[in-house]
């Protein structure tokens, strides 16, 4: 049996949860490989067992020993490992990879793998390399597909109770890529690892793998975790998590240190170039314990062993650097810092822009975080490319586009001089395209730091700010962008004969650029009071004629935040399905009762939701129950069959409230 929720997320990287058999993993992990020979096993198992909840041992090698067949058919292969967590089994694949045949049939390591006990096994998929004749890489992935199904088939056949991966192939072609992965998730394996790259990353050829990752997440279940097969060293990682991988294996751990090889999270060394460093640059226990002089001079069998250690973790090391990134939100300053440590790693990097707008489905709206700035890369980040489609949400009627200078701090409305009017003011950004004066404090707009930025780097947005006057002309006509003597005309106009409540109109604004429609409409502006706050002179609530409290502006992000009487204005504002979570009749009541709402309970929603937005909890009827934010995006919320969903703020009993 598995289970697999999300806890935390950014980017396309999630935190999660992987219950295997009653066995918890969290994700993203790393799976050492161990040799099912524990003669041949470098890294001693105690360690291993300290550092990872889930380990990778080879079950065509444990096949083909006697003596080792015979332990695990006898005792299982937890006990010949020594591991009585997570195991893992390679199917003979890379074996095949490398050598060209394995002496064992597909569906014979399947019943094998079953029979020793394995948690998760694999099928016997063909591993294409890259560059191929596409005749080959076509027929080798129709082979796989046919292995694949009979695999499944037996699984269900004889109830097995391993769980299969199921591996996606297709070579260097994209398009068998997305194929594979389209046909392997028909067959609804429990883990779908993405194979073949090995040969790519030792090439540095982290633009192809980019482009297979991403290619491959998007045919494949989201409530199903990836495994990226062979990846092992820690400057990837990163970049591998925030496209969407869960799971890494590799033996390079083992492998590098055979050569004397140093892993650090941004490359490798050679502990003949280091060894006259008075100290390593890592405070492992095993770097605490040597110096390089010290663990250059040991015999070859000690030194493999304490690099094999020292490799290890750093590479867990790693993987909680990313879980800390993305709890905080700054997964992708992390990646931008990781993918500066080669050349071939940037240009990984920035092929991935070209699938910005899929992945915008997967980032959070909001983060813990600031947005920081550290290159050209950053101009193309989902928060961008967000924001640039949300400003099309705000109702413009006169609208003045200026600048202002780089030194004026943010949000601009607490430190410019501006006459409020019910004009747009848009202020022209070198990252963000154009910042409305009336929402500048919502987030990314005023939480981001970016330096002053090159000529070249300024030019990225001349195209979209041209663009988006081009449709603010067809939108408003032309006559109503108005010039700088047109606008003073205006304003000095409506200074001495109207009057605007602007509190009321930034809340109008934030609204319509959180939502996309019209909450307050001009009856209820008339009708709402603006609190700010006594100590900082900040927004903080929004309330009804009576008094009660429709929206709480939230400190962090300035997200309007609604109450019971909020969450029903959206209700009537806003037209079915948009931000709504509908929930089966089982689940109703406990939503009016204010719980939260889990997947397995959700039969529909608004296929555009982002994670962490806030929504509205209805029944099938468009009957309102509760309110709160959402963990899920649009198109998980419709896959996922386990953990939380909606994180519910207040459940609505009286529908008339």
């Amino acid at each position: 049996m598995m289970t697999f929720e999300i806890k935390h997320r950014d980017a396309m990287g999630r935190i999660g949860i992987l219950n295997i058999n009653g066995k918890k993993i969290e994700t993203p992990t790393i799976m050492p490989v161990v040799h099912p020979n524990p003669k041949k096993q470098i890294v001693s198992m105690d360690l291993i067992n300290k550092l990872a909840d889930v380990i990778i041992t080879n079950s065509y090698i444990t096949y083909r020993t006697k003596h080792l067949r015979e332990i695990a058919e006898e005792k299982g292969i937890h006990k010949l490992i020594g591991f009585d967590k997570v195991i893992v089994t390679d199917s003979g694949s890379f074996q095949l990879g490398v050598y060209g045949d394995v002496e064992v049939e597909p569906l014979e390591i399947v019943e094998f793998q079953e029979r020793i006990g394995v948690d998760v096994g694999t099928i016997l998929d063909i591993p294409t390399p890259p560059d191929v004749e596409r005749e080959r890489a076509e027929k080798e992935l129709e082979e796989t597909l046919k292995r694949a199904k009979a695999s499944i088939e037996l699984k269900k056949e004889k109830g097995f109770r391993l769980l299969l991966n199921g591996t996606v192939q297709g070579s260097t072609y994209l398009d068998l890529r997305q194929k594979s992965a389209k046909e392997m998730a028909k067959l609804d394996f429990d883990i779908y690892p993405i194979g073949a790259v090995v040969p790519l990353m030792e090439q540095y050829r982290y633009r192809d793998v980019a482009e297979i990752i991403i290619n491959s997440k998007m045919y494949l279940p989201t409530n199903k975790p990836v495994h990226l097969f062979g990846c092992g060293h820690p400057m990837f990682f990163a970049l591998a998590v925030a496209l969407g991988c869960d799971l890494f294996d590799s033996a390079a751990y083992a492998l590098y240190a055979k050569d004397d090889r140093y892993l650090t999270e941004t490359g490798t060394l050679h502990l003949e170039e280091i060894k006259d460093l008075k100290a390593f640059p890592c405070s492992c226990p095993v770097c605490s314990s040597y110096t390089p002089k010290e663990l250059a001079g040991l015999n070859k069998k000690d030194r493999e062993r304490l690099l094999a250690e020292h490799n290890l973790y750093i590479t867990f090391e790693e993987i909680n650097r990313i879980k800390q990134a993305i709890k905080e939100g700054s997964l992708w300053e992390l990646v931008e810092e990781r993918v500066r440590c080669h050349p071939k790693l940037l240009e990984g990097y920035r092929v991935v822009r070209k699938y910005m707008d899929y992945i915008e489905k997967f980032d959070p709206v909001t983060k813990k975080s600031a947005f920081f700035y550290s290159g050209i890369e950053s101009m193309f980040r989902p928060e961008v490319l967000r924001h640039k489609k949300r400003l099309k949400r705000i109702k413009y009627e006169k609208v003045y586009i200026t600048t202002v200078s780089s030194s004026i701090e943010k949000p601009y409305h607490e430190y410019l001089n501006v006459v409020e009017t019910d004009v747009d003011i848009l202020i022209k950004d070198p990252v963000f395209g154009f910042i409305p004066y009336y929402i500048d404090t919502i987030y990314p707009l005023s939480q981001h730091e970016i330096p002053e930025l090159f000529d070249y780097e300024k030019e990225i947005n001349k195209k979209f700010i041209d663009e988006f006057i081009d449709w603010l002309k067809k939108k408003i006509g032309e006559d109503n962008i108005l010039d700088i003597m047109t606008y003073n005309y205006y304003i000095n106009y409506f200074s001495a004969t109207k009057k605007v409540n602007a509190d009321a109109l930034r809340i109008r604004k934030m609204l319509q650029y959180q939502y996309g429609f019209d909450i307050i409409d001009d009856e209820l502006m008339s009708k709402i009071e603006i609190v700010r706050s006594k100590t900082t002179g900040r927004l903080r609530q929004v309330l009804d004629e009576n008094g009660d409290i429709l929206f709480s502006v939230r400190s962090n992000d300035n997200f309007l935040i609604p109450s019971k009487k909020g969450a029903k204005l959206l209700w009537e504002k806003i037209p079915f399905p948009r931000y709504r979570v509908v929930v089966n009749k089982e689940a109703e009541e406990f939503a009016r009762q204010g719980r939260n709402v889990f997947a397995k309970f959700v039969v529909d929603c608004d296929e555009e939701l982002r994670p962490y937005e806030e929504v509205l909890v209805v029944n099938e009827d468009d009957e309102l129950l509760a309110y709160g934010t959402v963990i899920l995006n649009g198109i998980e919320l419709r896959e996922f069959n386990y953990g939380l969903a909606v994180k519910v703020r207040g459940g609505i009993k009286d529908a008339n409230i």
